[in-house]
């Protein structure tokens, strides 16, 4: 009888001493999924801000951008406005800065691709404001390329009056045949406006899941 309260004794001590090494594991590994959740979380918050900050200032080079176009849509309206014959050379002149105008549209996106290659993405449980923020890249690039379509048929129109700039002429209309014949002056600030109303909506968004 002694000898089985002894071996008793013995398997009590080694089941408690078995449930604190159980225990002190469990807690281990809960300490462990929850700062491996606060840093998942910490680096989400950081790419998302980082992404939202990118946005922003996409939304500024963009509105510059718009701010530059409106004086070839005043040249534009002028010219539609007037027969050909009556446009007086003086107003002309008075738009030199916009007829050859060719900018170079360059949209930032690094915050994004390296949101995208880090991993985070997958951590996101809001997948609205994810597409939402997929679709305002997408949408941003579509509108580059349209841009660049846009200001490399104006560059084929300028190459064609060099000759003429050369020889110092003054009596044709610049770039008449680009701001008549196509709707580009008035395409470009439509779209930019368009991505730029997208991109502050997306922000918008951002701002909101905090």
């Amino acid at each position: 009888m002694n000898k089985l309260k002894i071996y008793l004794k013995k398997i009590g001590k080694y089941l408690r001493e078995l449930s604190v090494v159980v225990i002190g594991i469990a807690f281990t590994v809960s300490i462990g999924i929850w700062i491996n959740s606060k840093n998942n979380e910490k680096n989400l918050n950081l790419h998302l801000d980082a992404v939202m900050l990118e946005l922003e200032q996409n939304i500024k080079d963009i509105d510059k951008d718009i701010e530059v176009m409106r004086k070839s849509v005043k040249y534009a309206n002028y010219l539609r406005a007037h027969d050909k014959k009556s446009l007086n050379m003086d107003t002309i002149f008075s738009y030199a800065d916009s007829p050859y105008y060719i900018q170079t549209i360059t949209y930032k996106t690094n915050a994004f691709e390296i949101f995208k290659i880090s991993g985070t993405m997958r951590l996101m449980d809001d997948k609205e404001l994810l597409l939402s923020i997929w679709e305002a890249y997408t949408y941003m690039n579509e509108v580059k390329t349209l841009l660049e379509l846009g200001f490399q048929l104006k560059f084929e129109e300028v190459k064609k009056e060099l000759p003429l700039i050369a020889d110092g002429r003054t009596d044709f209309i610049p770039m008449y045949t680009y701001y008549i014949a196509t709707d580009w002056a008035y395409n470009m600030p439509r779209l930019c406006t368009e991505v730029s109303d997208v991109l502050k909506e997306t922000v918008l968004k951002l701002k909101q899941r905090k």
